[in-house]
């Protein structure tokens, strides 16, 4: 019987692969498990692997071609099983993914519930009453997205409650905007009603784009959100002068976000300087928190490498994001032109590189600096799992050993061939995430 080849879905808004190189001919036998082609996403080149032991019959899509997910790029027979081109092309139109029915496209992000009509005043502050407006916060429901069927447009307690029975029940993937300390944040949610939910924060130049393969790893379990935090990503980059981005500042802010978005209490995952704030947030604001996990985190020793303190004085563009980049990942072949131009976008957006100096200062410095005391560190009473990379050439693994001695029952995952950056081992990380999240009572 023959084997159809499909493009995989590596990531939670994932909607194409480019076939970057075949790792066999057409003719070839093949083992399951077997590495057949490689293929480059927005974020990682991966290895795709053969799903079952066979004859190679046909490559569908050559090299350089992109597909979107779930389309065949190839046919596999067993040994001696004959196909003509007329059953080769009959097996490929039936594994062809099919277009939705709806307007709007598979799989693709919600950006809101439908129409915003809600009516807005000069100075952009939603209609909405003074009950809907309380009970909004209360559920964590941005009024920006809610269908308003009050007069001249103005949303009813009713309103609220529909739009949260609505956004809690949809496991597909969502961007919003929410407000939190006079600041907008850009948040992307997934994942069905849980229990479990987990809160993602980046590092230092970074988005919730990072996240994308871990969460949807994740989000057929758990309610999963990645939320950019200010001066990044989509998220608004205001004036050093008048913002305070230290980590203390950052998590502050952070902690509004959970409470206004109904994400509280989490496990909040944190990688570098997202860790830092994880930290600091269980530290400040315990009751937010289920549980942590640190990956490569900041915040935990003196020692950081000179050579990000020295980027952050550059000037913000592809030079200094690939720069990072290299820096970051331990695998060389993982810098990407694609991950270089989105960085430098993030750094090039207006406001955004002076804000991100202003958070690398307070975090970290040319001498280094411990951000969370180690009288601090045994204050965590919430279930911890630090998760570090044995390359990574930003924080030493040290850091990792001294948070797991000074935490309070804290386990410690070392991945041997990963650098800085969880994309390097998402898997590892998905599985370590799922088992840590299960030990939760």
């Amino acid at each position: 019987m023959p084997t159809l080849v499909k493009m995989p879905k590596w990531g939670l808004t994932m909607a194409v692969g480019t076939v970057t190189d075949w790792l066999h001919q057409e003719g070839d036998e093949i083992s399951a498990g077997e590495p057949l082609l490689t293929v480059e996403t927005e974020k990682a080149v991966n290895d795709v692997e053969a799903p079952a032991d066979g004859i190679l019959l046909k490559i569908v899509a050559s090299s350089g071609e992109e597909v979107p997910i779930s389309g065949p790029v190839a046919v596999i027979v067993a040994p001696g099983e004959e196909l003509s081109d007329a059953d080769i092309m009959t097996l490929i139109s039936a594994g062809a993914p099919q277009r939705a029915s709806s307007g709007t496209a598979a799989g693709s992000t919600r950006t809101g519930r439908g129409p915003r009509t809600a009516t807005s005043d000069d100075s952009g502050r939603v209609n909405a009453s003074p009950a809907a407006r309380k009970l909004a916060q209360q559920l964590g429901v941005d009024l920006s997205f809610v269908d308003a069927t009050g007069p001249g447009g103005r949303i009813t307690s009713d309103d609220v409650e529909r739009a949260a029975a609505n956004q809690g029940d949809d496991p597909s993937p969502k961007s919003e905007f929410l407000e939190a300390n006079g600041i907008r944040l850009s948040l992307l949610t997934a994942g069905p009603k849980s229990e479990k939910k987990l809160v993602f924060l980046h590092g230092l130049s970074g988005s919730q784009s990072t996240w994308q393969v871990v969460m949807g790893n994740l989000s057929g379990t758990y309610r999963v959100a990645a939320l950019e935090l200010p001066g990044h990503g989509q998220s608004d980059k205001p004036d050093p002068a008048s913002t305070d981005y230290s980590v203390s500042g950052m998590g502050s802010t952070v902690a509004a976000a959970l409470k206004h978005a109904g994400l509280a209490p989490s496990i909040l995952v944190g990688h570098s300087l997202g860790g830092a704030i994880a930290l600091r947030i269980a530290l400040d604001t315990p009751e937010l928190v289920d549980a942590i996990v640190l990956i490569n985190s900041a915040g935990l020793g003196k020692e950081v490498s000179p050579e990000l303190t020295k980027m952050m004085d550059r000037e913000p563009g592809p030079e200094t994001a690939r720069a990072m980049l290299e820096l970051f990942y331990a695998d060389q072949l993982l810098v990407l032109d694609r991950g270089i131009a989105e960085m430098a976008q993030g750094q090039l957006s207006d406001g955004a590189w002076a804000a991100q100096q202003a958070a690398a200062q307070r975090a970290f410095s040319s001498q280094g600096r411990q951000l969370i005391p180690q009288a601090d560190l045994a204050r965590i009473t919430v279930p911890t799992l630090i998760v570090w990379g044995a390359r990574d050439r930003v924080f030493p693994i040290d850091h990792a050993y001294h948070a797991a001695s000074s935490i309070p029952d804290a386990l410690v995952r070392i991945l041997p061939a990963s650098g800085h950056v969880q994309v390097e081992a998402a898997s590892a990380v998905s599985q370590a995430l799922d088992r840590f999240a299960r030990s939760i009572g």
